[in-house]
């Protein structure tokens, strides 16, 4: 399956950061920069195409619509801090066309110096500046300490995310690549190449898959007919459907069920 667009998070324009005990989750993406830190144990992190096995100590670094997921082994716990681009705009401008050579750090001596800074953000309650201020501190030290490619998409944050929770909300609708761009004030050329820079998948297919997750929710719950889910979810035919659903999945949607069921 393709990476979900986390709607909910996308939404959610406030700094979080929580702890985990056996962390697992799909894999998924939105504009918000993200860290993680392994406190005990042993976590698997995937990010984009990537995949490293990080221990007590080290951590991961996630940029604006880079897909993740985390994978606890056995009870490894972890920490997050989530920030929203419009709290670190200077550090997304220094990184813009570029990507993260290596997302995952293990120079314990700047993972603990971060998780520092992580700490005392926690301790801010409400001081804003002071919550900034930490934020600086911690890009800085990244910035410092990590290296970068070139990347020859160009994230607009603003219009991703715009783009990415108006097919969520929308999805079921009828809705084209012109029908979009033209609602947005861009034309169907630059938004196409927009969903293939940035989040390496064609418009129709994302639509396709947002889609699919619905239709496959409803076949779950066992109640409606292939049918009625497809065209419920936004397919305006059948023939899509079952094209769409072999393609991501490799199987008819009734053979899916007979696994999804038992």
């Amino acid at each position: 399956m393709q990476p979900t667009f986390g709607l909910q998070r996308e939404q959610t324009k406030d700094l979080f950061y929580t702890s985990y005990d056996r962390v697992k989750g799909k894999i998924h993406f939105h504009s918000h920069l993200e860290l993680f830190f392994v406190d005990s144990g042993e976590i698997d992190v995937f990010i984009n195409e990537k995949t490293r096995r990080l221990k007590k100590g080290e951590m991961s670094v996630t940029l604006s619509y880079d897909a993740h997921a985390y994978h606890a082994v056995g009870d490894a716990r972890s920490s997050i801090l989530i920030i929203p681009p419009h709290l670190c705009e200077e550090f997304i401008a220094k990184v813009k066309h570029k990507k993260i050579r290596d997302p995952f750090i293990c120079d314990k001596e700047l993972v603990c110096q971060i998780r520092e800074y992580y700490e005392e953000i926690k301790k801010s309650g409400d001081n804003k500046l002071k919550i900034q201020g930490y934020i600086y501190l911690i890009f800085g030290s990244l910035f410092e300490h990590i290296s970068f490619t070139s990347d020859s998409g160009n994230v607009d944050t603003d219009l991703s995310s715009s783009l990415l929770i108006y097919l969520n909300e929308n999805y079921k609708s009828d809705l084209s690549l012109s029908s979009v761009a033209a609602k947005f004030g861009y034309n169907a050329s630059y938004v196409s190449r927009l969903f293939k820079n940035n989040f390496n998948i064609g418009f129709n297919h994302y639509l396709n898959v947002i889609r699919l997750k619905n239709a496959v929710l409803l076949m779950q719950e066992n109640k409606h007919s292939i049918t009625y889910c497809a065209l419920e979810s936004g397919f305006n035919s059948m023939c899509t459907f079952y094209r769409a659903f072999y393609e991501e999945f490799g199987c008819k949607p009734k053979d899916y069920m007979k696994i999804a069921l038992q």
